[in-house]
């Protein structure tokens, strides 16, 4: 099983589009060939968004993040890799997923290239798009 942390405009993009790329890969948590953890934050992101923007309510939100085993990850586990998220990346809402990829040491999975692009550059982090999450599934053995 590969680990990997999601992004909360992944999560957004497959609830959206069921029949898109990111719906299939999120597919594969259920199949237990990925492994999806998020922090605290990830939760509050998706329940204000899903509810203001699609109508959902919590309960069908929480068996959303049930179904698709996204695992919340507590800030007091990555609370120290904080100040190294903070020289990775600009965008302060973004700190908590670095944080716990560097926490895990696993990639993260988002879309967001304007706030990611720098990480690209990174050592010690791997960011993946969707499109370059399919080839490195491949490349680990896991085809959609």
């Amino acid at each position: 099983m590969i680990p990997l942390v999601i992004d909360s405009n992944i999560f957004f993009s497959a609830m959206y589009n069921d029949s898109g790329l990111e719906r299939k890969i999120l597919e594969l948590s259920i199949e237990e060939k990925i492994h999806l953890f998020a922090p605290t934050v990830f939760k509050e992101e998706i329940l204000r968004n899903l509810i203001d923007k699609m109508g959902y309510n919590k309960e069908y939100i929480s068996e959303l993040l049930q179904k698709y085993n996204i695992i919340d990850v507590p800030h007091e586990n990555y609370n120290k890799f904080l100040e190294k998220a903070k020289d990775l990346i600009i965008h302060k809402e973004d700190y908590p997923f670095i944080a716990v990829s560097l926490y895990l040491k696993c990639p993260i999975w988002s879309g967001n290239t304007r706030h990611f692009e720098q990480l690209k550059e990174s050592k010690e982090i791997i960011w993946l798009t969707s499109s370059e999450l399919i080839e490195y599934l491949r490349e680990k053995g896991i085809v959609l």
